[in-house]
């Protein structure tokens, strides 16, 4: 299960605030979600993943793939963090 807060930051940023476990259906509703954000503005988009407890290395590797100048990924706990780095070391050695 996943809990999504939004909260405008101002005209420009908005935040999403993760909270709970990333699997293959929750990240549909986290694209949904920023897909509603981004909607053809130039507004970024803040994941705050500091309440997220666990996702998978293919959910690693889709949300590296997910991020942007337009979207950020911050707060992650050191577990993620490491399986992000990674994700995205590997794909740039593809």
């Amino acid at each position: 299960m996943l809990k999504i807060t939004d909260n405008l930051e101002n005209e420009k940023t908005v935040r999403l605030r993760l909270d709970g476990t990333l699997s293959a259906e929750t990240f549909l509703e986290l694209t949904q979600a920023c897909a509603i954000h981004r909607d053809g503005s130039e507004r970024i988009v803040i994941l705050d993943m500091a309440g997220v407890e666990y996702m998978n290395g293919q959910i690693a590797r889709e949300l590296v793939n997910l991020r942007s100048e337009s979207l950020r990924i911050i707060n992650c706990s050191p577990f993620i963090e490491m399986l992000l780095e990674n994700m995205s070391n590997e794909i740039g050695n593809e």
